[in-house]
């Protein structure tokens, strides 16, 4: 009797279509979720407008100056 070991080759999947699918179905629930309490809360939502222009659209400022010389070894 021999023993026989056989080698099975695993190919993987395309899954960008599935990828793409799902992130098209997050964005959708995002943007409908949105315009409900946009349009059903009114006051949520201004509080919600405000949180964002303060939070996440906040301007950002670099201030740092570098001051290092530049020397080149001969």
């Amino acid at each position: 009797m021999e023993d026989q070991t056989e080698i099975i080759e695993i190919k993987p999947k395309n899954m960008f279509v599935p990828i793409c699918i799902t992130q098209a179905v997050c964005v959708a629930v995002i943007l409908i979720a949105v315009l409900i309490i946009k349009f059903f809360f009114e006051s949520s939502y201004a509080k919600l407008q405000n949180w964002c222009s303060g939070n996440l659209l906040e301007e950002t400022t670099i201030s740092d100056v570098f001051d290092e010389e530049v020397t080149s070894e001969a």
